[in-house]
């Protein structure tokens, strides 16, 4: 990459400039921005795994090639934690007590399934909702309750609280919700999280917390720090582009924190530490990848309003739209065309996600949606 592209260059994203960063930077790369590239079932559009599509920023992979010099040193991950949990500690006001990492969120999901099957209880969630927790708890003959979410998609709390039972050890939530990107109100949830961590562990995944533009949203982290039984996830996945490179991250109560660490199987590196460290101090990038999301989701917006198809507004990264058909025919169809779209979630077999790639990907999806759904 040049490095006399200036940080002004790569903010207008839709320029020459920044597409020949992005793509110079990514000789791999599998979008429309691509000189020459058409997809196919060989070489698709990754449009069904929520995955960021512009990758791991500059400063982060700099901060990565650095971070090998001290590669070879055990201490040299211990240290990159340290640095990234003041980082984060003073962006979210807490404790760095309050702060682990894992490798990805997952690990930190699984964990928690983990103590769950090892100290007994069951686990209440949404339906449907992320699996992440509830299949690894259930391959360990853990009870899973699940509630429906309601009219609108939207996980009710109300219903949480009519559904729950003394043998519930883990009240599962995922905020903004996936495959629905559907969010809880911040007042309801506070005062729900407040009062049911009285009675077990309230765990909330923010996996799309940074997407979310929504004055009625707010994260649930500050509670975890005065509150015992409260525990917040967050990944570097997403916003980041760290899905290959794998940084997680649990908020919680000292108590929690100490439990999560001496559960946990899997472990950070230096590499995914020092990256992330560039990357959340990396606000610009940050504020790049939201603007093209923005208008990602703007050409999905106009392309189902001009047809008239229900779709969910999101609040993360990938919308949700209805298909009248069953999911499946609507993934080979897409197939065809070399793009990917996500899986079945039910109970919505006559739903789809689609992911966010660059607006000039989801410019060709609309062009094979019309293609293939539009008579």
């Amino acid at each position: 990459m040049n490095k006399d592209i200036s940080r002004r260059d790569w903010l207008k994203g839709s320029s020459a400039v920044a597409i020949a960063m992005i793509a110079g930077s990514r000789a791999n790369a599998q979008d429309m921005t691509v000189p020459g590239f058409m997809p196919s079932k060989d070489t698709p559009l990754r449009l069904s795994s929520n995955e960021n599509p512009y990758g791991v920023s500059q400063a982060a992979r700099e901060a990565i090639m650095e971070a090998l010099e001290h590669s070879h040193l055990y201490s040299s991950r211990r240290e990159g934690e340290s640095k990234l949990a003041a980082l984060l500690a003073k962006i979210e006001g807490v404790g760095i007590k309050n702060i682990t990492f894992s490798g990805g969120s997952g690990e930190i999901l699984k964990t928690l399934g983990l103590i769950t099957a090892v100290e007994g209880g069951s686990v209440l969630t949404a339906d449907p909702t992320y699996h992440g927790l509830t299949r690894y708890a259930i391959n360990r003959n853990v009870e899973i309750k699940r509630v429906p979410v309601d009219d609108t998609m939207t996980i009710d709390l109300d219903l949480f609280r009519e559904a729950y039972t003394d043998d519930v050890s883990i009240i599962y939530l995922v905020n903004p919700n996936n495959p629905l990107p559907t969010i809880m109100e911040k007042n309801k949830l506070r005062d729900f999280c407040i009062e049911m961590s009285k009675k077990c562990l309230v765990f909330i995944d923010e996996a799309y917390h940074e997407f979310v533009d929504n004055p009625d949203y707010a994260t649930m982290v500050p509670l975890t720090a005065t509150h015992e039984n409260i525990v917040v996830a967050r990944t570097a996945s997403k916003i980041h582009g760290f899905a290959g490179i794998r940084l997680g991250v649990a908020y919680g109560s000292e108590m929690w924190i100490e439990k999560i660490n001496e559960y946990i199987t899997g472990s950070t590196n230096q590499l995914a530490c020092s990256g992330a460290l560039a990357s959340y101090r990396d606000t610009d990038t940050q504020k790049f990848v939201l603007q093209k999301n923005r208008e990602s989701k703007e050409i999905v917006y106009n392309l189902f309003d001009k047809h008239n198809v229900r779709y969910m507004k999101s609040n993360t990264n990938f919308i949700f739209f209805e298909t009248g058909i069953d999911v499946n025919e609507v993934r080979e169809r897409f197939q065809k065309h070399g793009i990917l779209v996500g899986r079945q979630f039910p109970p919505y077999l006559t739903w789809c996600r689609v992911s966010m790639g660059k607006p000039e990907d989801m410019e060709y999806f609309a062009q094979i949606y019309e293609k293939e759904f539009v008579s």
